[in-house]
């Protein structure tokens, strides 16, 4: 299993080439969002969501202060039926980054993810490691383990692709959809 460092490092596992749209679930401020648009540069779309319209105005702000025109900020209730607002099958590549712990419906949004992705599209999945209390992260009952994550994805039909650790503590998995 690989391991990445930095963040640069795993944005480039995740080929993401040519004109692409993205979608960032729970962007925050943009962790992944920023990142992933200067490497897209003109030549795809990064749409990050979010529930609260805080970070999505931070996000904005450092989009504007790298001079990023390509990413497009949504509110948006990710466990609702259709709650992107995007069309079926829209998106290349889908982020879901230390969202998971804290969803209360994971399958509705799970089910959001699927529906917008391509076939043949991928998500990056990162999630916090089973951690012991007093660990950072979340408390270790709220954390999605990696088997739990598998069946999820399995659930919807689709493959993993790859799987690695994060720094100390969190692992990742990128599903691709059949």
């Amino acid at each position: 299993m690989r391991s990445f460092a930095k963040l640069e490092e795993l944005i480039e596992e995740c080929d993401l080439y040519g004109p692409l749209a993205v979608a960032d679930f729970g962007a925050g401020a943009g962790y992944f969002a920023i990142p992933i648009a200067k490497k897209l540069s003109e030549n795809g779309t990064v749409y990050a969501f979010d529930i609260q319209e805080p970070p999505l105005e931070a996000l904005r702000k450092r989009a504007r202060d790298f001079g990023l025109h390509n990413i497009e900020t949504l509110r948006a209730d990710l466990e609702r039926p259709q709650g992107t607002k995007l069309r079926a099958e829209s998106v290349d590549f889908i982020v879901i980054a230390n969202i998971l712990f804290q969803t209360q419906n994971k399958n509705a949004m799970l089910a959001e993810a699927f529906r917008v992705l391509k076939k043949g599209g991928r998500i990056l999945f990162v999630e916090w490691n089973d951690g012991l209390l007093g660990t950072p992260g979340p408390r270790p009952q709220h954390r999605v383990t990696p088997q739990a994550l598998k069946e999820y994805i399995a659930s919807f039909h689709c493959i993993i692709e790859k799987e690695f650790t994060l720094g100390e503590h969190h692992y990742g998995v990128i599903a691709k959809k059949q």
